[in-house]
């Protein structure tokens, strides 16, 4: 006699519960330690295992029934023809609401779309200055996205092609000046993202690479630089799969003796010119000032998610010249500043949690803590698929987004949002040689999309569940296959009153694997093999803030921060560079590396 049994309903076919030669059977099996067999006179699936492991079954195969039937409601609302059918459902007061409030924005938007019914005594224009760029890149095919410019100053606009421009006209000269100037801010928007550097991709597009530096922070001893192979202990970077070095200091003492080419010994006289050394650190200082300017003024009416944050770790070069010995000088004037060379920085400070239990101590003294901290959250990265125009510009072709997902105390999903077009926009690497981490500084953004649950995304969203050992349970759609998760526990501390540092917990599944699982088959994450580690990043609280407004903000508007505000409320870059310095050399004595790393 089996454990247990479950029915499959009978107004679906057996075929479609099971897959194509029983699938889900096996895969339900393999992923629950049960045993199954298909009773087919009793249409029903026996089960035999652990209570635990059985009720985890039962749950998969109610969300695969649940999904088949979905889908075939879905089919058959497509096939139904006008004719008599039941009331529609009433709406509640809420969604009563929400619906009144798209149709009068809709409305809103129509009555000012193509030419105005009578002169008007106000009229602007728009010149755009840049004829090279597709107009459609700036107001969109059809003109979509001067809609709500329109409805917000109820001006009418146009495009003159023969003239290039936008010809805007109103009830009242300011909101035709407010019109104006949105429509400039959307090409200044548009000409600034045509300035990231770019890379290509295999799918003959483009990757948002971004502006990249090379720097060195001078000791205070008198050093060389050798570029040597990492020692045993050291976690590499998960995307570097080939050979790669890291910079590491040698101190000068009277002579360096070293192995030149052809196997011939030489010695490299001292480099203990501080002059030179000052000159790099002041020319890191401005060249690290006018690098946060250009991003920040690049960014500035980016209508995206942005964020800026210092990591540490440790630079690793994959392209790196033959030469293994090099005087500081030399290094920063020949190899670093050469826009040749490539690197990968590793976050991973520690694979245990014990291994940080000195820096949580100085952490948490005085209250630092935030409150609720821990947070955890998922970052779920897969490939979004449609089938004709959507509203991110896409034209049936897969796409990758980004799900940020946070649970509930119940378990319930609680905040989310969903990401696409992400776009590296800058990364400062700076190798610090008095110290045995470097840091990185990076800014990206990405453009958010709308968290509609009865949307494709939320779709997807509202799916997702955690097991009784409190891992994930998701499953693909039609439209969303999953790539990766990263379980992220984040712990938050105040650092110096203006700054925020946080430790997190990586916990990182690959699941390329499972793309091709037929949508609605979950897949649970508790037998899958995830790869554990922590790293540590520090940041300004006032750039989250600043770069929060820049979410909410409409088509063509402005924040209300200004680049170089955002520098100078720091104290500059050399007050940056302060913190940076006196937070490494905690990390340093709270999280020493292993013996062999210099």
């Amino acid at each position: 006699m089996p454990d247990e049994v479950w029915l499959i309903p009978p107004n679906v076919r057996a075929v479609d519960i099971l897959g194509e030669k029983k699938t889900h059977i096996q895969r339900i099996e393999k992923s629950t330690n049960t045993h199954m067999c298909y009773n087919e006179e009793e249409a029903q699936i026996e089960i035999w295992g652990s209570r635990e492991d059985i009720d985890q079954a039962l749950k998969q195969w109610c969300t695969l029934a649940e999904n088949v039937l979905a889908k075939e409601l879905q089919e058959r609302s497509k096939r139904k023809v006008k004719g008599w059918a039941k009331p529609a459902k009433a709406l509640t007061e809420k969604q009563q609401r929400k619906m009144e409030r798209r149709e009068a924005r809709e409305r809103e938007e129509r009555d000012y779309r193509g030419f105005p019914p009578e002169q008007k005594l106000y009229n602007g224009h728009f010149v755009f200055p840049n004829a090279e760029i597709p107009i459609s890149r700036i107001i969109g095919e059809k003109e979509e996205t001067l809609h709500p410019v329109r409805a917000e100053t109820k001006c009418y606009m146009w495009y003159e092609p023969s003239s290039n421009l936008i010809k805007i006209v109103g009830d009242s000269y300011d909101s035709v000046e407010e019109a104006t100037l949105r429509v400039k801010h959307l090409y200044i928007k548009v000409v600034a993202s045509r300035s990231i550097p770019t890379i290509p991709n295999k799918e003959n597009g483009v990757i948002y690479k971004g502006w990249v530096f090379h720097m060195i922070e001078p000791p205070h001893k008198p050093y060389k630089v050798r570029i040597a192979n990492p020692p045993s202990w050291f976690h590499a970077p998960y995307d570097v799969p080939g050979l790669f070095k890291l910079l590491e200091p040698v101190y000068e003492g009277d002579k360096i003796s070293v192995v030149g080419k052809g196997g011939a010994s030489k010695e490299l006289n001292p480099n203990s010119n501080f002059d030179a050394l000052h000159n790099i650190r002041v020319s890191n200082v401005k060249r690290i000032e006018n690098a946060l300017l250009k991003a920040f003024g690049t960014i500035h009416l980016f209508d995206e998610e942005i964020k800026m944050r210092i990591r540490f770790g440790h630079v690793c070069l994959t392209d790196f010249p033959k030469e293994p010995l090099w005087p500081i000088d030399k290094l920063n004037d020949k190899i670093l500043s050469d826009s040749r060379l490539q690197s990968k920085f590793a976050t991973c400070v520690a694979t245990e949690r014990k291994q940080l239990d000195s820096l949580f101590e100085i952490l948490s003294e005085c209250d630092r803590q935030w409150d609720g901290s821990p947070f955890r959250e998922f970052k779920i990265r897969a490939i979004r698929k449609a089938s004709g125009r959507t509203a991110e510009g896409r034209n049936g072709e897969p796409w990758p987004c980004a799900f940020d997902v946070h649970f509930k105390e119940d378990g319930k999903i609680g905040l989310w949002n969903v990401t696409t077009h992400e776009k590296n926009i800058l990364d400062v690497n700076m190798s610090c040689l008095d110290n045995v981490y470097s840091w990185k500084l990076n800014i990206k953004t990405a453009k958010r999309l709308t968290n509609d649950k009865f949307k494709a995304p939320g779709t997807f969203v509202y799916k997702l569940r955690l097991s009784p050992l409190d891992n994930l349970v998701y499953s693909n759609t039609d439209e969303i296959s999953v790539v990766s998760v990263c379980e992220k526990t984040r712990w938050k501390y105040w650092w110096n009153e203006y700054y925020v540092v946080e430790v997190t917990r990586y916990k990182f599944w690959k699941l390329s694997k499972f793309m091709g699982n037929a949508p609605g088959v979950e897949i649970p994450l508790d037998r899958e093999q995830a790869s554990v580690s922590f790293g540590v990043s520090f940041y300004r609280k006032a750039w989250e803030d600043e770069f929060a407004l820049n979410s909410n903000l409409n088509v063509g508007e402005t924040p209300e921060w200004h680049p170089r505000d955002l520098i100078e409320e720091s104290g500059g870059v050399n007050g940056l560079l302060s913190e940076i310095k006196n937070f490494l050399e905690v990390l340093q004595h709270k999280l020493p590396m292993p013996e062999g790393n210099k």
